[in-house]
């Protein structure tokens, strides 16, 4: 789901006027995603000029988390990190 970067938005409301489900409002001057009303469109991210909304993956509250793309940051159990005794997946005392 699209966030938004406030440092970033100028709150001129172009990411409102084409948000098909109305996911999208003003707070505090700023553009504001309701994700529980965002379909993940789209539509939005190419309408603001100044590129102030993101989507989930590079959203750095999400990062580690199920769901938000793991690009090496966080704390999901990607490839190579094994299960935690330095050994690698299934290798364990295995072969001693």
């Amino acid at each position: 789901m699209p966030w938004v970067r406030e440092d970033l938005c100028v709150g001129c409301g172009k990411c409102i006027d084409v948000c098909p489900t109305k996911a999208i409002s003003m707070k505090d001057g700023k553009a504001f995603v309701d994700q529980a009303k965002c379909v993940n469109c789209g539509e939005c991210m190419p309408a603001c000029p100044e590129g102030a909304i993101r989507p989930n993956a590079e959203n750095p509250m999400l990062a580690g988390r199920a769901g938000a793309a793991m690009d090496g940051q966080g704390m999901g159990r990607g490839m190579g990190r094994g299960m935690g005794r330095g050994m690698g997946r299934g290798m364990g005392r295995r072969g001693r």
